[in-house]
């Protein structure tokens, strides 16, 4: 079951991924990351987070796609 805190981070360079999700680990929140919007559409049904912050432009699946 999911908490009122927990974000799923949406995006395809690691190395934002990495720091977004450490800045908002720091501030106190449960941080959960896809690669990609097909794994982040799996992880939106199995998860249920609070937020989803997406990029907008992947390869496979961008953000919009996810987001409908």
């Amino acid at each position: 079951m999911a908490t009122s805190s927990r974000i799923l981070l949406i995006e395809d360079d690691r190395e934002i991924s990495s720091t977004l999700s450490g800045v908002l680990r720091g501030a106190g929140y449960d941080v959960i990351t896809a690669p990609n919007g097909i794994e982040g559409q799996k992880l939106i049904v199995s998860e249920s987070p609070a937020l989803v912050i997406t990029d907008m432009m992947m390869p496979r699946m961008g953000g919009f796609p996810v987001l409908d």
